[in-house]
């Protein structure tokens, strides 16, 4: 194995030392959060060198020894992780001394986890083999409980429950799917291979093994009607852990997704059209299910729900620009959530409450999380100037493209409910006719408000010059077309 090849690996090998140094020594001053900076830029510079190799070179993937896959869409989630890593810890190094300084003796393994939690996401976006994806993923979406119920109270500890019973249940489901396509195939199945793989099954075998995806992989995603874990554990996490679960961990279940289910859905018209059917519950029930939310995570969460139906239509369609579109939206929901999210968690870190009518009673003069929350709310109704309008565009006319005329209204219709919750809320919270302010942005760290500004700027920065991330999403795009052929 060659000394190129090893600095490939940092991407997971870094953070996973790094989370057992932080475990054995980061109860020392700044030792935790310097680390935590150091492995994550250490697999950002790892994932860069997998980039400008992939674009060096004639292939359209990395293979090592049938054991390691890189392509595109394996880069492109490699990034969006560690970029959303870093940011959770820049974020936290402000957010959790005071908001859980009742858990102070637990922080480094509070960081530790989130360093381990990277690495085997990292880890999972590199493996060749099905059954090993699926390992690692499972590895990944168990530390993340740890992170759910770090406040350790009543509901924190429900939520975490309640995530880990659905979670592994539902995705053993994909596991069942990848014993039976192993069976089927004699031999173990591959990313290199499952599209031979799905071509030679009997018809009932591949619906059958497709549905048993379909099953795992949305629940890890959360979509309706697998969501129930969703809401309760994105609002009982810390607001740092929650941009990690949804700007990340969440995004195993789409890798998963575009690993096998996309795959069948060009085989077998009635896969895409049951994954599309899905999409669509879980773009409109989520708006819907927003209105009636009276914790402000909460209502963020099934707006979030909402989103992830765009993504998951897209990806089942036979088209390059179908696949496009669910790659960029899949980024800039990640941006959009960020946004809200880290927004919302300064937002609690002051008024000290989750309670929507609780902090409408506040006088709240936060200029740059205002901003920040109402860009993202624009971003999240797809306005232009925005990134998501690019992708939800493109996604509009994908559908429409391919016959779903009903699906793209409903997209449309879906949007516009979210982003009327978003800004009624949001003009209810910020802008009060009291001059007496009680709440202002003195009260908030300023790694909270960089790491919130910096989501909002790159939604900006994409929406506005999208030529800046186009090729890596044309890399991923064609990845996964590459497979499917």
């Amino acid at each position: 194995m060659s000394f190129e090849w090893l600095i490939y690996f940092f991407s997971f090998i870094a953070p996973s030392l790094a989370s057992l140094i932080v475990f054995l020594f980061g109860k020392k001053r700044f030792i935790k959060e310097l680390i935590s900076i150091l492995s994550i830029s250490l697999a950002i510079f790892s994932t860069a060198s997998c980039w400008n190799a992939l674009n060096l070179s004639d292939k359209k993937a990395l293979l090592l020894t049938q054991t390691f896959y890189i392509d595109g869409f394996s880069i492109i989630m490699q990034l969006m992780v560690e970029f959303v890593a870093l940011m959770v810890i820049l974020y936290s190094s402000a957010y959790i001394s005071k908001a859980y300084s009742h858990r102070k003796e637990n922080f480094h393994i509070y960081y530790s986890v989130i360093l381990l939690s990277t690495g085997f996401m990292n880890l999972t976006f590199s493996l060749n083999n099905l059954f090993w994806l699926y390992i690692t993923l499972e590895l990944g979406s168990i530390l993340s409980v740890y992170l759910i119920v770090f406040n350790l109270n009543k509901e924190s500890l429900k939520a975490g429950f309640k995530y880990l019973i659905l979670i592994n249940v539902g995705i053993l489901f994909s596991l069942l799917g990848i014993i039976l396509l192993f069976y089927m195939a004699g031999n173990p199945v591959m990313i290199t291979n499952i599209g031979e793989v799905i071509k030679s099954l009997p018809r009932n075998i591949a619906l059958l093994s497709a549905f048993l995806f379909i099953i795992g992989f949305f629940t890890k995603v959360g979509l309706i009607p697998f969501h129930l874990w969703l809401p309760d554990s994105y609002a009982e996490s810390p607001s740092a852990v929650t941009v990690f679960l949804t700007g990340a961990v969440t995004k195993l279940g789409f890798y998963g997704l575009v690993r096998t289910v996309t795959i069948f859905s060009f085989n077998y018209e009635e896969i895409k059209i049951l994954v599309i059917t899905l999409s669509s519950l879980s773009m409109l029930f989520g708006a819907i299910l927003a209105f009636n939310q009276k914790d402000i995570k909460k209502l963020i969460a099934y707006v979030s729900i909402s989103e992830m139906g765009f993504i998951a239509s897209a990806l089942v369609l036979k088209t390059y620009e179908g696949i496009f579109g669910g790659v960029f939206h899949l980024i800039n929901h990640t941006l959009m959530k960020g946004a809200l999210f880290f927004a919302t968690g300064a937002i609690i870190y002051t008024c000290g409450s989750r309670k929507i009518e609780e902090i409408k009673t506040l006088i709240i003069k936060m200029p740059a999380i205002t901003i920040s929350f109402f860009i993202g709310t624009l971003a999240v109704g797809g306005m232009p100037l925005f990134a998501s309008f690019l992708s939800s565009i493109t996604i509009f006319l994908a559908l429409t493209n391919e016959g779903f005329l009903l699906v793209s209204i409903l997209l449309i219709v879906s949007e516009f409910l979210s982003v009327v919750i978003l800004l009624k809320t949001a003009i209810s919270i910020f802008w009060q006719k009291n001059d007496k302010s009680k709440v202002s942005n003195s009260s908030v760290p300023f790694l909270m408000i960089f790491c919130t500004g910096l989501f909002v700027v790159l939604l900006i920065i994409f929406g506005i010059y999208p030529e800046i991330i186009y090729p890596i999403i044309d890399s991923a795009t064609r990845g996964i077309i590459k497979i499917i052929d």
